[in-house]
């Protein structure tokens, strides 16, 4: 019987800020998600607004040593996540979400939904409700 290819990963930021800050109320479930995808080969993505948003909140609560080790690994693919580059349109179609009335979302999350959505991506490594309510998969 063949095997199904596994469903590729958008990774939020709130994933990230997880899995590397031992002290964060999600680290111990971010680790079992991260396992799991490790099992599972799947592939996975996020995009250089969550690294914006990445990389300024492990500083602010790490330390720029840590946030350097950070960017070091996805430089160096060791960690094997795509980086994908939002465009226009991307942000274009974001303002459609940012308009929102039930949304108190960030342009951030916004933009992710919009990538995710050109990708036909439909499952997110995040702590974020949004992602659910927005009609995506959480891990």
């Amino acid at each position: 019987m063949a095997k199904l290819p596994v469903s590729p990963v958008f990774i939020d930021t709130s994933f990230f800020k997880a899995i590397l800050d031992e002290k964060d109320d999600f680290y111990k479930e971010a680790i079992k998600v991260w396992d799991k995808l490790r099992r599972e080969h799947a592939s996975l993505a996020t995009s250089n607004y969550i690294l914006d948003e990445t990389f300024t909140l492990i500083r602010k609560r790490r330390g720029i040593n840590k946030t350097e080790e950070f960017r070091r690994l996805l430089i160096n693919n060791a960690a094997n996540i795509k980086i994908i580059r939002v465009t226009a349109t991307d942000e274009g179609k974001a303002w459609n979400w940012f308009l929102k009335k039930w949304s108190n979302l960030s342009f951030t999350d916004c933009v992710s939904f919009a990538v995710m959505e050109r990708l036909e991506l439909r499952r997110a490594a995040t702590f974020d409700h949004h992602f659910s309510k927005a009609g995506f998969q959480m891990e």
